[in-house]
């Protein structure tokens, strides 16, 4: 008989030695129990989670073992728990995990008429979540993917897709989608992909929205950020990025004046376009003579083809007869279109063109509200796309200058009174 209770003791040993190891193998990611004494209305923070003893069972003539203490706790996440604890109480546990990041263990309570105020002794501690942890749950959890629908041409817009697949049986509420685009490319305005969500359990959630680019060329669309917030941690999730490659001809054209240094009436004019994009256009280039002048030398209008990283320059020569004031040099038009059939038009910026002066500060073209500020289109061919020194402005200045050369003779003036 007494071997029979020695086996029955041992095996009880055995097993109670077996619950505390696997016990203390669950919680390896607790911080270390803190101890707090909680007076009835007193209050403590912990780790952004605030503990209040907001009550205690009813006084008696003294203090008994079922005694019970009453706690709320709010989080900084707006969170909001309330539990009994109870120390020898059969129906009332002494400890409980809250948003499973609080640990609260009461090993004393103490009540009765026969103290100033009820109290508790309790323990807390808090979960460590680790990056890894955040990791493998999010993974675990939510499976995100980005994908676009083709490449696309300068005029055409492309879809891309965003596909939440919620792997649990979890729901998430006000789940933030975050999107970000590289420069030139445009979103759809009647899309608004920066939104929340709710994502239910197993389910698989789709935003597709559509971009178009404002110049060809290979970009790359950057990953989509999806936050998540469960039980008051915030996990974020990220997409794949995508490539996208825009085809289509992109055209920048500049026109300069300069002026003949043998004579003050005669101006040449050019006007370089390059096609900066990655297919060939067809271009007209139509120039607008200045006021009381004549060519001398060369054409005004040209058609020509010119393709990628190729330069091409239309140059004339003129006399002006009479130049009344600080004549404006007008734009020239660029028309452009490809094979495809996309074209556009620009026009060159304006600038002044004043009489020759001695130490001219540097010229600044006119800006113009209605004047585009890049162009598409082919001139006559001048390099493989290196870059190229364009001809001085000579007597050009800009309006800017203008007014603070009569600002400043203004003011010698009014200092010499």
């Amino acid at each position: 008989m007494r071997i029979k209770v020695c086996l029955i003791v041992l095996f009880a040993i055995a097993l109670c030695a077996n619950t505390a190891i696997a016990s203390s193998d669950e919680n390896t990611n607790w911080n270390e129990t803190v101890n707090h004494t909680l007076y009835w209305g007193d209050s403590i923070e912990v780790d952004g989670f605030l503990i209040k003893a907001n009550d205690f069972s009813k006084a008696r003539p003294f203090d008994i073992e079922t005694d019970y203490v009453m706690l709320t706790i709010n989080s900084d996440d707006s969170e909001e728990w309330s539990a009994l604890l109870s120390v020898n109480n059969s129906q009332i546990p002494n400890t409980k995990i809250f948003g499973e990041r609080l640990n609260i263990t009461a090993f004393e309570v103490v009540t009765g008429i026969d103290i100033p105020a009820p109290y508790t002794k309790i323990g807390v501690s808090t979960f460590n979540v680790t990056e890894k942890d955040i990791d493998s749950w999010i993974n675990n959890t939510i499976f995100v993917t980005k994908t676009r629908s083709k490449d696309t041409y300068i005029d055409e817009r492309v879809f891309i897709t965003i596909q939440i697949n919620n792997l649990r049986n979890l729901e998430f509420q006000s789940v933030l989608i975050n999107e970000t685009l590289p420069e030139n490319i445009l979103m759809d305005p009647d899309i608004n992909v920066d939104q929340t969500v709710n994502i239910s359990p197993y389910s698989k959630n789709t935003i597709q929205y559509s971009v178009k680019a404002l110049r060809p060329g290979n970009y790359t669309i950057p990953p989509t950020e999806i936050e998540i917030i469960d039980n008051g941690i915030k996990y974020y999730q990220y997409t794949n990025s995508t490539e996208l490659v825009v085809y289509g001809p992109y055209i920048n054209a500049t026109k300069t004046a300069k002026v003949d240094g043998n004579n003050p009436q005669l101006y040449d004019i050019t006007i370089k376009v390059k096609n900066e994009g990655n297919r060939a256009a067809y271009v007209e280039i139509n120039d607008e003579m200045l006021p009381n002048s004549v060519v001398m030398q060369g054409k005004i209008a040209t058609e020509m083809v010119i393709f990628p990283d190729k330069i091409k320059t239309l140059e004339y020569s003129i006399r002006i007869e009479d130049i009344e004031g600080n004549p404006i040099v007008p734009s020239a038009k660029v028309y452009f279109s490809d094979s495809k059939g996309y074209s556009d038009i620009f026009k060159t910026k304006k600038f002044y063109l004043l009489e020759e002066e001695e130490d001219l500060p540097e010229p600044i073209e006119i800006p113009e509200d209605d004047q585009n500020t890049e162009v598409s289109g082919t001139p006559t061919e001048e390099n493989d796309g290196e870059d190229t020194e364009y001809p001085s402005f000579g007597r050009i200045r800009s309006v800017k200058d203008i007014l603070d050369n009569t600002m400043r003779i203004i003011n010698e003036a009014l200092e010499h009174k």
